[in-house]
């Protein structure tokens, strides 16, 4: 916590005015946080995705982790589990938070580990889309229409093609 700028006092360098009001009330709070965790993953060798702002990513040659930040919630994981513990110390020496262990759902998408990786799959999200639109008692079909049956384009030129 430091003084913020025009309001330092010289003589007590260390204080810090005190709230009466939580700064999660505040539009700014998100970004307060998200700026203070991001420095943070910055100074452990993380390094911000280019084209994924909520994505991180730590490589050290032979292992790699991945930490997702969505709004206040974080998912993490690599390919070491020791290294992955440790790292999951170092947050929560710096931040508060509750590990939940393994995911099961994060942000719609429903996580199975499986022999081979992770399976991942949306079927709550479309059934709750289809819920909302009464559309649970719908037939299901591979293809609406048949392929075969469809002609996109014509076989001559259009003689106006405005």
């Amino acid at each position: 916590m430091k003084q913020p700028s025009g309001f330092v006092d010289s003589s007590l360098p260390s204080h810090v005015c005190r709230l009466h009001k939580s700064l999660y009330g505040l539009k700014q709070a998100l970004r307060a946080w998200y700026i203070l965790l991001s420095d943070f993953l910055l100074s452990i060798s993380f390094r911000a995705s280019k084209v994924d702002t909520s994505l991180f990513i730590l490589s050290d040659g032979t292992n790699i982790f991945y930490l997702l930040v969505y709004v206040d919630d974080i998912l993490l994981t690599g390919s070491n589990s020791t290294m992955l513990h440790h790292l999951i110390q170092l947050l929560s020496s710096e931040f508060k938070f509750r590990d939940l262990g393994v995911v099961n759902y994060f942000l719609g998408i429903e996580v199975q580990s499986t022999g081979m990786g992770l399976m991942l799959r949306q079927h709550k999200c479309i059934l709750d889309i289809l819920t909302r639109a009464g559309m649970t008692s719908c037939k299901p079909v591979d293809t609406p229409v048949s392929p075969s049956k469809v002609i996109l384009l014509p076989d001559h030129p259009f003689s106006d093609p405005t």
